[in-house]
């Protein structure tokens, strides 16, 4: 499993095997102490196995055995203990992403301050600058004064405090990097201008300084708060429907799962469910980001944020609080804005690299011309405000643009790999494919077991099931007045089917693979039969009984988003499937595929991603987020496309589409595309312009309260171009 730029191998390695012990590292395991009692028992359930040890902080789970058996009881063990870790693998991704979100947001509000504190320090310093500016006549000059005497002004204490902590970040820079930063640079300007008696000037330097980082702070700030007013449910209270059929007002705090909740024309949903009465149009643009209202009646889904715009609805809730879709929607962008980009990372490291630019010019500069002013303002503009600010401007602006549109972007590093990635792996179904299939055709197998019958065993393994194929089973089932006999507990195999016990005999229902591994093998007529079609097949204790022929037709508008993602740099595009080689064949010469991968379970999908990235190529993997949170996760960018896919999507994929149209998947990267150029213009234009200054402040007897003046109005300039991308129009009208 692949977790960012981190790679965890679920799979066991043995450290040591000696006398009735073993010691096995899982690398990730530390990530899910809360399950560890689960797997101390489940564990402990394995046959020979006596003793288990879990170690969080190596990493490793320690067994003693009874050792009268040897390598196939090694082996045995190993595996099982692999099997048992690998149902965890996706609450280790979770926590893994959620501590290092955690991290990055304390280091993020560790180095910046908030636009309160910003805001408290420029009134002091405006004041103390105003109090001298008035008392100036009462003041006598600084210039031939002790050197002591300097720093004990009121305006030199004030410098001084609102600089300490430029003092600390400064200090940690050169020992982190053994070079100067850009606060060691304000801090140099800042003690020049107190040497020379210049304790006003210390102070206009603080305070452009202080503007700069109030704007980088304003920004990020306004952004979240904007994102977070337009999802918010700003409602407290709803109408819920009691079990005696009265309705009462409820807080919204108190609504619990399974709660019927009624929403009128003008009111807001409140929870995630489905519709168990009513019809009503609905608003879910803040959701999906559809700008047309749609019609939900009975069992349609509805997402919390969506707005009645016309009638009265009953929702029978699936989800509610803090585990909503609008919930964590809004948690992710509130933490999205501190996610660096590579480029936001290279723009710090190069502004910092330009520093040590700045104090040569100085020295040089005051060697030449012997001015201290003209050495101040080769202090005072510098590349590195504007550089960063715009960058971090450009990312968190684009991110906010596109959750307006109902497109959910984890991080500025996503938006740089869209525009670097030349390959885009589609899953077929779901993705490609509506998601909708439909049972078109039956193959009997056994003379002793009609259709109705074969059927009524298939819906008794998938009643329970999310899978869209179970999904189809059951509707047919309906479709032909089946009734679900009786039968045992449920189990799914990941990338095979699932099976269920009715009078006392096993019924499987899946792929061809899950038959032929269980002894069960398809004559050749089921297998003519499931080539052109999307086969589910069915047994019956040790009777293969026949196949189910379903169809799921491509998506509207799938072939035109290819056509445009090749216009958006991707030169290949490729379909992985589990379906059959022809099937999957057929498809993708109707949508133009260039190549395509079939009878893969997930993780030969992920196996395929890491193949392609092992060959340098930059990887979207595009997917539903059910089968695919392997392949996902493995890929530069992750993509969930369509409603249907929320739940997971949100917690395995880097960019989630809510819309079920193909074609947001290319505006998506012309959103990207705009992004890197409006950061790559800023770039250009802040060297550009601070390079003149710097030429200006050199040779010109400009004052260093106007070199500083020209440095932040370019910051201005570059942080206003990158504003341009909150009205980017990439994902709007789409159709």
């Amino acid at each position: 499993m692949q977790l960012g730029n981190k790679v965890f191998s679920l799979k066991g390695k043995v450290l040591f095997n000696i006398s009735g012990r073993i010691r096995i590292k899982y690398q990730g395991i530390r990530y899910i102490s809360d399950e560890f009692d689960t797997l101390l028992r489940e564990i402990s359930d394995i046959y020979y196995v006596e003793q288990v040890q879990i170690n969080s902080v190596t990493e490793t789970i320690l067994i003693k055995y009874n050792e009268f058996d040897s390598i196939d009881m090694i082996s045995e063990i190993l595996e099982s203990v692999d099997h048992i870790v690998d149902k965890f693998s996706l609450d280790i991704y979770k926590n893994y992403i959620e501590q290092k979100k955690n991290e990055s947001n304390e280091k993020y509000d560790s180095e910046n301050e908030s636009s309160k504190k910003l805001l408290a320090r420029l009134v002091v310093n405006g004041a103390v600058i105003l109090g001298t500016k008035l008392l100036s006549p009462l003041n006598s000059p600084l210039v031939n004064r002790p050197v002591y005497d300097k720093f004990t002004t009121l305006p030199a204490i004030t410098s001084l405090a609102l600089t300490s902590p430029l003092f600390r970040t400064s200090w940690d820079g050169l020992v982190e990097t053994k070079r100067p930063n850009a606060d060691f640079l304000t801090v140099t300007s800042i003690i020049a201008s107190l040497l020379l008696g210049n304790s006003t000037s210390a102070l206009t330097i603080i305070a452009l300084s202080d503007i700069a980082e109030f704007m980088t702070a304003y920004t990020v700030e306004r952004t979240r708060n904007s994102i977070k007013n337009l999802l918010s449910l700003e409602q407290d209270v709803t109408w819920k429907l009691n079990e005696d059929g009265n309705i009462e007002k409820c807080s919204v705090d108190r609504l619990k799962k399974d709660d019927r909740v009624v929403i009128h024309t003008g009111e807001k949903i409140c929870v995630d469910g489905e519709v168990i009465d009513g019809e009503a149009i609905v608003d879910l643009s803040s959701v999906s980001g559809e700008y047309m209202p749609v019609i939900k009646k009975s069992k349609d889904k509805v997402y919390a944020g969506g707005i009645i715009k016309n009638g009265t609805i009953t929702v029978k809730a699936e989800k509610v609080g803090d585990d909503t879709v609008i919930s964590r929607i809004i948690n992710l962008v509130e933490n999205s804005a501190t996610q660096q980009a590579p480029i936001q990372k290279y723009a710090d490291k190069f502004s910092n690299y330009l520093v040590p630019l700045n104090l040569i010019l100085s020295a040089v500069v005051y060697g030449v011309t012997k001015s201290t002013t003209k050495a101040l303002n080769m202090l005072v503009i510098d590349y590195s405000c504007g550089i960063k600010l715009s960058t971090a401007t450009a990312f968190s602006a684009s991110i906010n643009t596109a959750v307006k549109n109902g497109v959910l972007i984890k991080g500025g590093a996503f938006i740089e790999q869209l525009t670097l990635s030349d390959t885009i792996v589609l899953d077929k179904t779901g993705t490609i494919t509506e998601g909708k299939p439909r049972i078109k055709d039956v193959y009997l197998a056994n003379d002793n077991y009609t259709e109705k019958q074969i059927v009524e065993l298939a819906c008794a393994a998938e009643v329970s099931s999310s899978h869209p194929l179970s999904h189809c089973v059951l509707e047919y089932g309906k479709l032909l007045g089946v009734k679900t006999p009786r039968h045992g507990a449920i189990e799914a195999v990941v990338g095979r089917g699932t099976y269920t016990t009715v009078k006392g005999k096993i019924v499987r229902v899946g792929n061809l693979k899950f038959m032929t591994e269980n002894g069960i093998n398809p004559d050749r007529g089921a297998i003519e039969f499931a080539e052109g079609v999307t086969p589910i097949f069915i047994s019956y204790g040790d009777e293969f009984l026949g196949v189910l022929g379903a169809y799921d037709k491509p998506r509207k508008n799938i072939k035109r988003s290819i056509n445009m993602m090749r216009s958006n740099g991707i030169n290949e595009v490729m379909i992985l499937t589990g379906d059959m080689r022809k099937q999957a064949m057929e498809v993708a010469n109707k949508v133009n595929a260039d190549s395509y991968k079939a009878e893969l379970l997930p993780e030969d999908k992920a196996d395929q991603i890491l193949k392609m990235k092992a060959d340098g190529t930059g990887v979207i993997m595009v997917g539903d987020g059910i089968n695919d949170a392997p392949a996902l996760s493995y890929a530069n960018v992750g993509i969930s496309l369509g409603s249907k896919s929320t739940d997971v999507a949100i917690e395995t994929s880097d960019i989630v589409i809510n819309s079920d149209n193909p074609l947001m998947i290319p505006k998506v990267m012309e959103l990207s595309g705009a992004t890197m150029d409006i950061v790559k213009q800023n770039f250009a234009l802040v060297i550009g312009i601070n390079t003149i200054g710097l030429v200006l402040g050199a040779t010109s007897n400009i004052s260093v309260f106007l070199s500083a003046v020209m440095h932040n109005m370019s910051t201005i300039f570059v942080v206003g171009n990158s504003c341009r991308l909150l009205f980017n129009a990439s994902l709007k009208g789409v159709n």
